[in-house]
């Protein structure tokens, strides 16, 4: 098991590139990530906006009595099994995670070589092929427009006329993304995913010592 003094030992060694991932990152990631998408969640259950004319009488078809489902709250389990889909049923690992070096070396850190484990991903099964590529052109508008857009921006479009909790969450969504940015992808060994900002002299050290 690696200990934050090894890691933070193996960083310095690596250009300022984190080569490991402890638990209370990846826990720090995982609840800051769902709480942000709870919160829009929340502001979606009284929008009254539709844009397909949807609704669903759940409370009649259960014969409990009139109780509507709106489109904005049908929506809400659809949004979080499409998103879910990405990030933890295999398209994200496909796309971004297995062209990074965590996804090659972090398994046997950890005692288990079937999986990986990183800041979004802790203990994933590893069920693609390890990739040392750069991530391809597609993979990043696949990770831009599902991972990025559909995951955090789809909901803009049922809370606008819940302004409060429209601002509550974009703020707190720009807030994680600008944190996420400034404390991951700036040390981040992915260095191809289009998120990543480690300095390009750093880069280029990280690649030459591998």
């Amino acid at each position: 098991m690696t200990t934050e003094s090894d890691e933070s030992e193996k960083n310095a060694k690596n250009s300022g590139i984190r080569t490991g991932y402890n638990f209370d990152d990846a826990k720090w990631f995982a609840t800051t990530s769902l709480g942000i998408m709870l919160i829009s969640y929340i502001g979606m259950v009284n929008s009254g906006i539709s844009y397909f004319g949807l609704s669903f009488d759940i409370g009649s078809f259960l014969g409990l009595g009139p109780l509507l489902l709106s489109e904005s709250m049908m929506m809400i389990p659809a949004h979080f099994v499409i998103s879910m889909l990405f990030f933890a049923g295999g398209i994200e690992w496909y796309f971004l995670c297995r062209h990074c070096p965590c996804y090659e070396h972090s398994g046997a850190e950890h005692d288990d070589e079937g999986k990986f484990y990183c800041l979004a991903n802790w203990g994933s099964p590893k069920i693609f092929e390890y990739d040392p590529s750069p991530i391809s052109a597609r993979g990043k508008v696949v990770f831009l427009v599902w991972g990025i857009g559909f995951a955090f921006l789809f909901q803009v479009l049922y809370l606008w006329d819940r302004l409060d909790w429209l601002m509550a969450y974009l703020v707190l969504t720009a807030v994680f993304l600008v944190t996420l940015r400034h404390w991951a992808c700036s040390s981040c060994p992915n260095i191809t995913c289009v998120l990543n900002c480690v300095p390009e002299k750093n880069k280029v050290a990280f690649i030459e010592k591998r």
